[in-house]
């Protein structure tokens, strides 16, 4: 049998605000959005240990609870926007689920299949796009649906482009706007969650069968591992890429940084998996 994802059930929201460290406003408001968005994003790590650990992904409302705040993991967009989704529209916001096709660190003209989950809620000023759960260039704030207009965050620059029906999210790198995810405004269903996460998490060459990426910002800065290297970006500061000596190290980086916990022996050895250099 197949758990639908992403129902409509509520979900312990008490919990999930503590797990976020929010203690604001919960009125629908923009402001209210922002800070929810931002507390999201510095506590909750975009990680994929669930499935190189080989327990699979679940996106049912009771396991994404259980795993995201009752155990203190991560996990990707399908999870953690998945969760969020439901808090948003628990708190009173007008919120839907989208999908799209990252574009970050592809190359243009490349295919790529929608992967990506993302929120759109709706104001009466317009309709914002809110993103707790990317990897890579996670977004620390909110972006107004309005093309071409360039947005603060607390880390970079954003704006949003439009071609047609498609829009791409771009970060500003200060040498170039970069890529980061393209997408529709299309209503997406339960089971398109299901079958995107699916292949994501399963497909012998997906991205996240292959690699070892975790990811969290803090207020001034950016850290992720993937696989064998520790990349750290602090603010105003150039980034910092080093290579990981061993397992060691591994683990001590995931609970430092990324209050990801590795204790059992048989994850250890899936973590020294990663500390080799890809072949060229």
């Amino acid at each position: 049998m197949v758990v639908c994802p992403m129902s409509d059930n509520q979900i312990d929201l008490e919990a999930y605000l503590a797990r976020i460290g929010y203690e604001g406003g919960r009125e629908p408001t923009l402001e209210t959005l922002t800070a929810i968005q931002f507390a999201h994003a510095t506590s909750i790590p975009f990680e994929n240990l669930s499935i190189l650990f080989g327990q699979g992904v679940q996106l049912d409302l009771e396991t994404l609870q259980d795993k995201i705040i009752g155990a203190c993991r991560g996990g990707y967009c399908f999870e953690q926007n998945g969760l969020a989704l439901a808090a948003l529209r628990q708190l009173g916001f007008k919120a839907r689920g989208l999908i799209g096709r990252v574009r970050w660190m592809v190359e243009d003209g490349v295919a790529a299949p929608l992967t990506h989950m993302l929120i759109c809620v709706e104001f009466e000023d317009g309709a914002y796009i809110y993103d707790g759960g990317f990897g890579g260039i996670r977004l620390t704030g909110v972006l107004k649906l309005e093309p071409d207009l360039v947005q603060k965050t607390r880390h970079e620059d954003h704006r949003i482009v439009q071609v047609g029906e498609n829009y791409t999210i771009q970060a500003d790198l200060g040498s170039q706007w970069a890529n980061v995810c393209e997408f529709t405004l299309t209503p997406q269903s339960p089971v398109d969650y299901e079958l995107s996460s699916w292949y994501t998490s399963t497909h012998p060459e997906s991205l996240f069968t292959n690699n070892l990426i975790v990811e969290r910002p803090s207020a001034d800065a950016r850290r992720m591992i993937f696989n064998n290297t520790f990349v750290e970006r602090k603010r105003g500061e150039d980034q910092t890429v080093r290579e990981i000596a061993d397992v060691d190290e591994m683990v001590a980086l995931l609970d430092q940084h990324f209050g990801l916990p590795v204790e059992a022996d048989e994850q250890r050895k899936v973590l020294e998996r990663f500390l080799v250099p890809p072949a060229l």
